[in-house]
């Protein structure tokens, strides 16, 4: 982070860390594989030496194969584990005045809110098909530099994080939104475009004003209800794919209310 990006950032108002049960959970894990990697190694070692003193050197390699092999696989998934655990404990936002700070020990990126062009909002089930999962929820920061900062609800408070970041970048964005409509410019949002005459959908035919109804999100889709028969009286596209989304469907409902 460059000190003149700091300055600008104004006061701390809040720091977020990884939350203290998924830092232990982590850390528990690591610990836990590599003792079951050094029971492994202690328990091939027997082996072989069972091997080694009972029937010769000849099945020394059959018989620590497998036990050798799991040691390994946990021995490496364990490093893993650890350097996730590390990474985690060392990793803090900070939300501040005029913007925000993710931080990974002594490193890290700075940026004020005019730096930021889209938010992508991620919500996703987790767990096997046709099984409850959990929920798990993210928020990618795209900056100026097209690059993208993730927070997601590992964060302690990440639902007001995420509130908070939205209601700091979103007024500035509706404004270029509305100043580029009001010069009759097409607005981008990925797999939308709207314009004067109505929304772009990629392939699919254009819809026009006077055939939409509204739009609203709802289970991390984008739904756009329409005027239209049949399989056409809506159209769903998934909410992650859509910069701003929230503000997306916002327009939408404002655009047909005047048009």
């Amino acid at each position: 982070m460059t000190s003149s990006v700091e300055t600008r950032l104004g006061s701390i108002l809040r720091v977020h860390r990884v939350r203290p049960s998924l830092r232990r959970g982590a850390m528990l894990g690591a610990l836990g594989l590599a003792s079951a990697a050094v029971l492994l190694w202690t328990y091939g070692a027997y082996r072989g030496f069972v091997a080694y003193t009972e029937y010769g050197p000849l099945l020394v390699g059959r018989w620590l194969s497998g036990p050798l092999a799991l040691a390994t696989g946990c021995g490496v998934v364990s490093v893993w584990a650890g350097a996730r655990a590390w990474r985690s404990s060392r990793l803090r936002v900070r939300l501040h005045e005029h913007g925000l700070a993710i931080i990974r020990g002594r490193r890290g990126r700075a940026l004020v809110w005019d730096d930021v062009v889209a938010l992508w909002s991620r919500a996703e089930r987790t767990g096997l098909p046709g099984l409850a999962g959990s929920r798990r929820l993210r928020l990618d920061v795209e900056t100026t530099d097209r690059k993208r900062l993730r927070l997601d609800d590992s964060l302690e408070g990440f639902e007001t994080l995420a509130a908070e970041v939205k209601g700091h970048v979103y007024p500035g964005l509706l404004e270029d939104y509305t100043r580029a409509f009001n010069e009759h410019r097409p607005l981008d949002f990925g797999l939308l475009t709207l314009n004067h005459s109505g929304i772009q959908d990629g392939g699919r035919p254009a819809l026009l004003w006077q055939e939409v109804q509204g739009a609203r999100i709802d289970t991390g889709r984008l739904l756009i209800q329409t005027t239209l028969p049949g399989r056409q009286s809506a159209r769903s596209l998934p909410a992650n794919r859509i910069p701003n989304v929230e503000l997306c469907a916002q327009l939408i409902q404002e655009i047909r209310q005047t048009s």
